[in-house]
This record gives structure tokens, sequence and C-alpha cells, in this order.
């Protein structure tokens, strides 16, 4: 029962950095900070917009013309709130028939167990009258503890950002600058161009003391595109294609709290109340903090590349295609993990005993320190996608997009980080794993299993044309999740989401344009107790991180945001 309870102490860890796998459908596209892409729902691959052709269809770039630089910005504002509910375990007398005669019912609640094997329960906890609910409901409680997250709300704070050679740092406010430049060549029959972008950028904070900081204190993802050399040619006079390479940094950092939730550290404290029992000292209780996790990880030259195809079929209808490939991160970093002193304390039980056995169980010696330091590895993959694309010149003012896109999210199937060191928490989850026939840890490398699922989803963007200076946008786009509902947690709790938009692009004269866009999107979802594996598991030694057992809790994210640019020509 201890070495199960172990492997749920230890996956804390590695819950808390793959959550930031879980980008699901929030962060594709939305941090290109394009406005003519945000204002149409990024409904743009048969009408992508100028430079920024570089990541919708690189294809686009033919209608590059001359040279033209371009300059832009997005502004983020993503708040998320979340609630939680009262665990459904363990039970208490009075969840089931209650007679306070029956001096053996059956079933016996959890609670109740508990405090019939706890005997320093009963001294300090007396209960003068059995037929008194609510006595017995305040002893049960009293013995076996309260949970401090039950019942409470929790909302994110300032954004932070993972920030090349620097890591984590907060700001007050989410500001992405980018830009990029591009020329049509000589003959016109093709155009190259480079920008400089953010595929994916995001980063919230919470409070230390809430509930919330135990999937998340601090976390931050930004991979920036530094270098994007693309190509542009026609092939016939209405088909044009497009070839590009992206070369980029790629940084994940966070911070967070985990503890070990479920039953049975509870029950274990409870052998320790046996007189003259000769098992180690457990202190930890299935409340209490096991520790904070810091970790910063960086890779600077993480290599893609894209496809993309443009038919003008006639003077009414635009068709695109636009493939990306897969890109992989090979992330590297140093980590340290600051135990409490409860952790320490229980550790410190081991040595010198039970800890002779773990190396013969695939295990190793425990260090029982309060910190442990070292390096990290691990491999994060950006799937590949692919979208389908067709603009419709429906009326001589009116423009409507309609695109379709597929994610290969099933990809994050499984992750892995390598530690340069074995740790406490690793020792334990891989002896769990030997014991129970899994192979998810050593005592210096974690797998875990993600599960996601591939996505298709849909946009519709319409333009139109108010005079000869000013365009109106606006758009739709139901975002598919790719997070599975037993997989949903507080680290990345976007579920299906919808993302509303609007824009405004004005002509100044022949050689400058401004363009802004307006985007919300909400997400809501629902996690029962028990539901999610990633979360609030019921499973007992379940080798997924799960701080808040058997707890129920609600998301809801309300991103919005701001996109402003200006092109020139020079």
């Amino acid at each position: 029962m201890m070495k199960k309870s172990a492997i749920t102490v230890s996956l804390a860890m590695a819950s808390s950095l793959l959550a930031t796998e879980a980008s699901a459908q929030l962060l594709h596209n939305l941090s290109i900070g394009n406005p003519k892409a945000l204002g149409m729902a990024h409904a743009v691959t048969a009408d992508p917009p100028g430079i920024d052709s570089i990541h919708f269809n690189p294809a686009g770039l033919i209608r590059i013309k001359g040279r033209q630089a371009n300059i832009k910005a997005l502004i983020a504002n993503v708040s998320i709130d979340s609630k939680f509910g009262d665990p459904v375990l363990p039970t208490d007398i009075f969840d089931y028939p209650y007679d306070p005669n029956d001096a053996d019912p059956n079933p016996i609640s959890d609670k109740q167990l508990y405090y019939n094997l706890n005997v320093d329960c009963q001294s300090q906890y007396p209960i003068s009258d059995p037929a008194d609910v609510s006595e017995v409901s305040s002893a049960h409680d009293q013995c076996w503890g309260v949970d401090p997250v039950a019942n409470t709300s929790v909302s994110t704070g300032n954004p932070v950002m993972m920030v090349p050679f620097m890591g984590l740092q907060e700001t007050p406010i989410l500001l992405l600058p980018m830009g990029g430049m591009a020329f049509e060549g000589p003959t016109g029959d093709w155009a190259f161009g480079s920008a400089v972008y953010v595929p994916e950028g995001i980063g919230y904070t919470r409070e230390l003391d809430e509930g919330g900081a135990y999937q998340g204190h601090q976390v931050g993802l930004t991979r920036l595109t530094y270098f994007s050399p693309t190509l542009a040619f026609r092939v016939t006079d209405t088909l044009s294609a497009g070839i590009g390479m992206t070369f980029s940094y790629h940084g994940l950092g966070i911070k967070t709290k985990f503890r070990a939730g479920g039953m049975t550290i509870g029950y274990l404290r409870s052998l320790n109340t046996i007189p003259g029992d000769i098992l180690p000292n457990i202190e930890l209780g299935p409340y209490d903090n096991v520790g904070l996790l810091t970790m910063e990880m960086e890779d600077l030259f993480s290599v893609g590349f894209s496809f993309g195809m443009l038919w003008e079929a006639n003077d009414w209808l635009t068709l695109g295609f636009k493939y990306q490939s897969e890109q992989v991160s090979e992330l590297e970093g140093d980590y340290s993990m600051e135990y409490s002193e409860t952790f320490v304390h229980t550790m410190e039980g081991l040595q010198g005993g039970l800890d002779a056995l773990l190396p013969i169980l695939d295990g190793a010696r425990v260090a029982a320190v309060p910190v442990q330091k070292g390096t990290v590895k691990s491999e994060y993959i950006v799937p590949q996608n692919v979208a389908f694309g067709a603009s419709l010149q429906v009326l001589p003012r009116l423009k409507v997009n309609l695109d379709a896109k597929w994610i290969e999210y099933s990809r994050w199937d499984e992750l892995t980080f390598t530690f340069s060191q074995n740790n406490d928490f690793l020792i334990l989850a891989s002896v769990i794993n030997k014991l129970a026939g899994m192979n998810y840890a050593d005592p210096d490398e974690l797998r875990i299993p993600r599960k996601y699922e591939d996505v298709w989803s849909w946009a519709l963007g319409a333009e139109y044309q108010f005079n000869d200076n000013i365009v109106l946008r606006a758009g739709y786009e139901p975002r598919t999740s790719a997070i599975p509902e037993d997989r949903t947690d507080l680290l990345f709790p976007i579920g299906d989401a919808d993302l509303f938009t609007a824009g405004i692009g004005w002509q100044y004269d022949n050689i400058t344009r401004f363009d802004a866009a307006f985007g919300y999107m909400h997400s809501k979802t629902k996690t029962d107790a028990c539901q999610s594996r990633n979360a609030n598991s019921c499973v007992e030694g379940d080798v997924v991180y799960n701080p808040y057992f058997a707890t129920p809790f609600e998301n809801e994210v309300n991103a919005y945001l701001v996109a402003l640019s200006v092109d020139r020509k020079f």
C-alpha cells in the first residue's frame, strides 16, 4: 500500500511537465498575431495574409508586390477560473443507512473504518453520542483531515513567459512583438520572405497558497520562430506553390506544488498508531504538501518545414492547401525539487532499513534530503497539421472564407523525461512499476502516457470591402479539443472552445496599410469526481498524478486577443 501511494507522489512532477504539452486547440494559430487572420477566425488558407502567408499558406507569398515589411503585435489576456466541489471519497457514515445501534454496519464507510483503526483518533476525538450524525462526522473529519482545496475557487493572475536565456519571467501583460520582410522576384513569378513570429506562446500564474498551485503555480511555454525562409512560385497562371523552413526557439518553464492525494496514505499513517509497530514513521497525509518543483528547459534550434498550394480557379473561387511538418524540440535544462519537511521525514523513515530492498525492485537507495537538483531532458513534439480552404467572392464587395483543419495530437501518446541523477520520487515510482508489472519509471527516468486524440475543426470568415480604403472582417471558429474527458486537468484546462472575432483594415496610402483585430474565446468544462486520470482519479496507485483525488472541478477560460499591424512597401 505504501508503494502505491509513493507513485502517486512521484508522478506529480511529470504531470506538471506534460500538461504543457496539452496545447489542444488553444494555441494553434492564436499567437501568430496577424490581424487579417484573426479577424477572419483564421479561415485564410485560401486567402493568405501577406507576409504571414509564411505560416498560414506559403504559396500565398506569391501575392507580394515589390518589397514589403511588416511590424505587428499581439496583446493577450487569458483568465482561467477553477472551482472545486466536495470529494466523494473517502465516504463517511452518513452516506449510508445509519443505525447507531448496529455494531457491525455493512458496508462500513471509509472514514468510519479509519477511525476504528486509529487508536489515537479515538482518544483525541471521542464520540459521546453515536446517534449524533454531526458529532460522528466532526470526529471523523478531525481524524482523517479535511481537504483545504474542497469547495474553493481559484483564478489565474499575471502572465508569465519563457524568455530565451532568462527563463520564466512574470509580466503585467502578455505582449508579443513580431514582424517580417518579403520581396517579389524580378519576373513576378516568384517571391521570397522571412518572418519572426510566435507559433505558441502562453503563460499564467496562480497564488502559491491556493489549491490550483498543485497543477501550476507558474507555467510558461514559448515557441519563437526567429528565421523562416520561404519561397513561393507560380506553377501556372492560376496555380502557385510555396515551401518554407522554420528555425525556432522552444522554451518550457514550470513551477508547481504537488501532493499525494488518495486514501492509501491516510490508512498507512494510521498504522503508526499501533502500539509497538516496527514500521517506518509515516508522517505524510492525504492532503499534505509534498514539495515544490521548479523546471526550465530550452531548445534553441528546432526545425520544421511547410508546404502550400493556391489555385485561383476563377474570379470568384480560390482554393488553398497547407501542410506543416511535425517539429521536434529536444528540450534541456535545470530542475530542482524542494521537498516538504513531512516528505523528508517519511523518506528518512525508509533509510537504513526498507530502502535496502528497493534496488532489488528496480529502485535505488533514497537520499531523504530537502532539495534535489540536476538537469533534465525531454522531447516536445509540435504535431503535423494540414488545412484546406476555400475563398468565395459571393458579392462584388463580400468575400466568404471556409477552412477545415486537422492536427495529429495523437502523437502525444507518451512523454519521456530523463534526469541527470536518481530522485526519491522516481525511485519509489520505479519500484511500484516493477511490482505492478508496468514500465513507466526508472530512478532517473519517467515515461508518462497521454492518450490525446487527433482533431478536425473548421472556421468561417467574411470580409466586406466598405470602400476603396477600408475593409471590415468577422469570423467564427469552434475549436475542438484534443484532450479526452478522462484527461482534463487544471494545468491546461481547455475543452471545446468558441472563438469569435472581428477586424478592420485601412489602406492609408499606396505603400502603407494598417490592420487591427479583436478575438474572444470561451471554454467551459466540468469534470465529475473520479473522471480524469490527470487530476481527480479515484484509482489508488494510479500512474497519473491526481492531486484532486475524488474531487469534482470546473474550469472556465476567457481569452481576449488584440492584434495590430503595419505593412509598408519600400
